[in-house]
């Protein structure tokens, strides 16, 4: 921030016609209403997925791969992520996400705007290539909603409103073993009925398959929300495929938590995985509570 903060904002100044250009990327306001207008499936891009397929794409190994992350390197998973982001349907039920503070980062404040300045002057000619022709694009961030944003300044309103796109839904959560998502909240509580398929905290495409063949046996008129990294992002869309409602909500519940507390910076939050912040990394924590634990369908680990 002080040292390289400054050059990297003016750089990004200079790329205001060239980011002019992105203006199909909507708003995380906009990506929620084209999501419940649409009732359509999303793949959510971010600088994890970005770092994943630019490794691959130059022909990087694991070794290679210097990220703090709950997914290592894997080239075939480099391989169909990138296929979803150049490759994927153009149709309005399926919507790939990318960053819209990207495209402006005066959403964000502090380190986090300079963060997406930099990632825009890294991948500006990737996007260009791969999503530039596009005619609608979503804000990955939509689920990002609390946590040093500028431009939401009604956060029940904005909830309230992100609760729609599963209100009186039969919902299906896939995600990490100790995600829980909606545990201790009420973000969910406008759900008709939610069930829940644990996968492995780290590394969930490791067990891929194994994943999407019991997904494959489930009931196509519910609402499936991932929760697992990279790979949700190409899940979602193998499912949208097969006529499946899926949408990568990401860290959405963590966001929610973080906002009910009045967090100022990435915490952990009891007896759930935060892989933000290096002791939130639980790999080891019961949950006993019965409805948590009758709404378990499946365990893949």
């Amino acid at each position: 921030m002080l040292t390289k903060g400054s050059a990297i904002h003016w750089k990004y100044f200079l790329t205001r016609k060239e980011r002019a250009r992105f203006i199909r990327c909507m708003s995380s306001k906009e990506t929620i209403a084209y999501i419940i207008q649409h009732r359509c499936s999303v793949s959510r891009f971010g600088d994890g997925e970005f770092q994943m397929i630019s490794n691959g794409l130059k022909g990087g190994s694991a070794e290679d791969f210097k990220v703090d992350s709950f997914q290592p390197f894997n080239s075939r998973l480099s391989e169909l992520l990138y296929d979803v982001i150049t490759r994927h349907s153009q149709d309005s039920g399926f919507l790939v996400c990318i960053p819209y503070p990207l495209i402006d980062s005066s959403v964000y404040k502090g380190y986090d705007r300079i963060f997406f300045e930099r990632e825009w002057l890294g991948r500006q000619e990737f996007l260009r290539q791969t999503i530039g022709y596009l005619p609608t694009i979503g804000d990955t961030t939509f689920t990002r909603f609390y946590l040093h944003r500028t431009d939401i300044n009604n956060y029940p309103q904005y909830i309230a409103h992100l609760k729609k796109i599963w209100d009186k839904q039969d919902i299906v959560f896939v995600e990490g073993m100790y995600s829980r998502l909606g545990m201790g909240n009420d973000l969910f509580d406008n759900a008709n009925s939610i069930q829940r398929i644990l996968c492995p905290a780290r590394d969930a495409f490791a067990k891929y398959n194994e994943i999407f063949d019991f997904l494959k046996t489930q009931d196509k008129k519910k609402l499936f929300l991932l929760a697992l990294g990279h790979t949700a992002t190409r899940l979602a869309y193998d499912l949208y495929v097969l006529g499946y409602w899926v949408i990568d909500v990401g860290h959405i519940d963590i966001e929610y938590e973080w906002y009910k507390i009045n967090a100022k910076e990435k915490v952990p939050i009891p007896h759930k995985y935060v892989n933000e912040t290096k002791s939130g990394r639980i790999s080891n924590d019961s949950l006993n509570d019965e409805l948590y634990r009758n709404q378990i369908i499946k365990t893949i680990v």
